[in-house]
Order: structure tokens, then C-alpha cells, then sequence
């Protein structure tokens, strides 16, 4: 259970009340339009496909201003150009952000993510703030990896000598007590 990049800054009050986020627009399903702040309607204009770097597609749907007459209606349908405005939706990746939303936002998924903060990334914090490990000193993959296994077992090795005093200290408690 995940979130994707932008979930913790859409949980945000103030992204959730910024206008301009198309997230926030009002989408008509029998028009198949999104309407913004000022009343501009965003009807569908195409379906295109798109490739990154990756050689991964996309599918995107474009939709675009529609052309007003009133100068204020023309003002906000055009770019600071002259171009119509326009935005560009992935369905797909809506849809699993809306999945991940649902989940997150479920008692069992919020306990999750709970979770998996205060799993992994103390270790982290402590190799930084206790053991002063800040980057690593070596390069190559192989190197490395030997460095970290190396203050990782040192960080290990610490955890191990607290529950070693801790163990002999309750016994020499225990000790006094019986005398």
C-alpha cells in the first residue's frame, strides 16, 4: 500500500481549495466536460497515445476550452498566447489514484500506511543521527554494498550491547532484591 507522489500534498487544505487544480473542477459525465472556477467548460477533443523515454504508452484524453463570445468568457478560454486552453487526462492513472485514495483513506489502509512509516525508516535516522552516517565513501555498487553492510552491522552491533547491559542490569536488580 503505497501512495503515489502527489496524495499526501492533495490531502493538503490548500490544494483541496485551489481552484485551479483540475482535480477540483466539476465533471459532467453526460457531456464528458470539465468545468473550471470561472464557468469555462472543457469539452473532449481527442484521444492520443503518448510515449516516454521508457518506451512505455499512454493513453491521454485531451480536452479544450470551449470558444465564448463575452470578454470575460474569452479571456479565461485563451492562453496568455492566444491559444485555447486545454488539459490533458490520463484515465488509467485517475483511476489508480482514486483506487489508492479509497484505500488509504479506509481504517485497515490508514493503520497500514501507519505501519510502514515507523518500519523502515528509523533505521535510516539512527545510522544518520547516532552513527554520523551521512553518505558513503566508496564508489561502485560492489563497494558500496560493503560499506552499508558494514555500518549496518555496526548498527546492529549497538542494538545488540543495549540488550545486553538492559539484561544485566535486571539481573543484578534482581540479585539485590533477593538479598
Amino acid at each position: 500500500l503505497i501512495p503515489y507522489t502527489m496524495y499526501l500534498k492533495e490531502q493538503s487544505k490548500k490544494y483541496k481549495n485551489d481552484a485551479n487544480k483540475v482535480m477540483n473542477w466539476t465533471y459532467d459525465n453526460a457531456t464528458d466536460s470539465f468545468t473550471d472556477q470561472h464557468h469555462i467548460q472543457f469539452s473532449f477533443k481527442q484521444v492520443y497515445n503518448r510515449t516516454d523515454k521508457y518506451g512505455f504508452q499512454r493513453t491521454i484524453r485531451k480536452y479544450e476550452a470551449n470558444q465564448y463570445d463575452d470578454p470575460e468568457g474569452y479571456h479565461y478560454s485563451i492562453t496568455e498566447r492566444g491559444n485555447q486552453r486545454s488539459i490533458q487526462i490520463n484515465p488509467h492513472w485517475e483511476m489508480e489514484k482514486r483506487l489508492i485514495r479509497v484505500k488509504l483513506s479506509s481504517k485497515t489502509g490508514a493503520s497500514i500506511y501507519a505501519k510502514r512509516k515507523i518500519e523502515v525508516e528509523p533505521v535510516f535516522g539512527n545510522l544518520k543521527a547516532n552513527l554520523a552516517f551521512k553518505r558513503l565513501s566508496v564508489r561502485g555498487l560492489e563497494k558500496a554494498k560493503n560499506e552499508l553492510g558494514i555500518i549496518l552491522m555496526a548498527g546492529n552491533l549497538k542494538k545488540m550491547m543495549k540488550i545486553i547491559l538492559s539484561s544485566r542490569q535486571q539481573s543484578q536488580k534482581s540479585s539485590w532484591k533477593n538479598l
